[in-house]
């Protein structure tokens, strides 16, 4: 009975281990690599994507309305927390919160540009933007 289950346990945790397979994620080459467990769910399927949505510049933050939707082209260039990330683009630099799902799968460096979709989350005298996506600008 023993080894049935010592094979059992050892069998799941194999599995376990293929199954979380790339994340994506950023890079950051100044920063040793973090190891993170898989959302549940990370699977991405298709969607609508309005590619004719116009640029916006983090010069323009001060105009955004709480909860608007904003499309940004920069780089992110550093991670200085959890899923909260810089932001920067020709015209300045923001927060920016991003997580895990919405990577989907890719991994970015800063020195990769990048198209993000985010929602403005204003709060007192602070402009965060909530990131939906991210995608590589090719």
């Amino acid at each position: 009975m023993k080894k049935v289950i010592l094979a059992s346990v050892l069998a799941l945790s194999t599995a376990t281990v293929f199954a979380q397979g790339n994340q994506g994620g950023f890079q950051d080459p100044n920063r040793p690599a973090v190891h993170q467990k898989a959302e549940r769910g990370s699977k991405h399927g298709g969607g609508f994507i309005n590619s004719a949505q116009a640029v916006s510049k983090v010069a323009e933050s001060n105009s955004w309305k709480d909860d608007q939707y904003v499309v940004l082209e920069g780089n992110i260039t550093e991670q200085v927390g959890k899923d909260d990330f810089t932001f920067k683009d020709d015209t300045g630099s923001i927060e920016v919160e991003i997580d895990r799902r919405a990577w989907a799968g890719q991994t970015v460096s800063p020195t990769d540009r990048v198209k993000i979709y985010a929602e403005v989350d204003k709060s007192w005298n602070k402009i965060e933007l909530e990131v939906n996506r991210v995608e590589k600008v090719k």
